[in-house]
């Protein structure tokens, strides 16, 4: 769905809206993400990921493209990498 460009992700709108990963916070019940647009200015948007969603068999999570829906469109999806979500997280405490 969604393709990975250089350093971020992109949505699968034409043309796509490119995202790299800022911040990653792990909270209670899942994980909560920034999101940073790469190809033009626009607010970072937080995004949250639940637990279920990270412990799915998939590689990635799909979450809609929020400049998509902020802009009216077809919620087009953005493919983010469990993997990189995983090792920006802090260590779980002991």
């Amino acid at each position: 769905m969604a393709a990975e460009i250089g350093a971020g992700f992109a949505c699968t709108n034409e043309p796509p809206h490119r995202f790299a990963l800022g911040e990653c916070v792990r909270l209670d019940n899942g994980v909560l993400v920034t999101l940073l647009r790469l190809d033009h200015p626009y607010p970072p948007r937080q995004l949250f990921i639940t637990g279920r969603e990270m412990k799915m068999g998939y590689d990635e999570v799909y979450k809609a493209c929020y400049v998509c829906v902020d802009q009216g469109k077809k919620e087009n999806a953005i493919g983010l990498p469990k993997a990189e979500i995983e090792a920006r997280l802090p260590p779980v405490p002991a």
